[in-house]
């Protein structure tokens, strides 16, 4: 592991214990290097401020853990493994939720799924199966992105209580909904972006 990955880590780690006391408003970068024996020009040297380390705790724990989906990877072992990250550090997770009525953790969690479901989009062959414009492949990935992170967002604000194989359970329904998928394939082979087939209840 690089010295600054370690210094990363340790001022991530610092960042948790002080939101297990107090919020995220509240935790100053003062804060932060102290409870790693740091100091403040080497948190600036790593992070422009206390939220770009946030993001960079999301980034390096959950879409890292995520990713390897758009190569091919199970995608319930990789959600799975990620909701056990975001349990063991509730703390930190439930409390970077909401700052100043705007969500850093849906918001960034948003924009790292959309953009990593158009990447699976964009993979020959499933382009072959549905011949996707882009703007078709975008407005797919950001209704499934609403529907996951939705998910995992009302999970968070409940508390985690669910186990994480319930809420991996829950999207696999929605995931693996072949009527759904049946019905995004022809939608898409009719080239329109005015609408979205809605889901049919039975």
């Amino acid at each position: 592991m690089s010295d600054s990955l370690i210094t990363k880590r340790a001022m991530a780690d610092s960042l948790k214990t002080l939101m297990k006391k107090k919020s995220l408003e509240r935790i100053t970068v003062s804060d932060i290097v102290k409870g790693c024996g740091l100091n403040r020009q080497t948190f600036y040297y790593h992070f422009k401020d206390k939220y770009d380390l946030v993001n960079w705790i999301y980034y390096s724990e959950i879409i890292t853990t995520l990713s390897p989906i758009s190569d091919g990877a199970d995608w319930s072992a990789a959600i799975m493994k990620a909701l056990n990250i975001m349990r063991k550090d509730k703390a930190f997770y439930a409390g970077s939720l909401n700052l100043d009525g705007q969500s850093i953790l849906r918001d960034y969690l948003f924009r790292e799924t959309r953009d990593m479901l158009i990447k699976i989009l964009e993979k020959p062959d499933f382009q072959k199966t549905m011949n996707l414009e882009p703007d078709d492949r975008i407005l797919i990935a950001e209704f499934y992105t609403y529907g996951l992170v939705g998910m995992v967002i009302q999970w968070v604000k409940k508390g985690m209580s669910e186990a994480p194989n319930e809420i991996v359970e829950k999207l696999s329904r929605f995931i693996d909904d072949s009527e759904w998928v049946s019905a995004v394939r022809s939608w898409a082979k009719n080239n329109s972006t005015k609408s979205l087939p809605g889901k049919q209840r039975k």
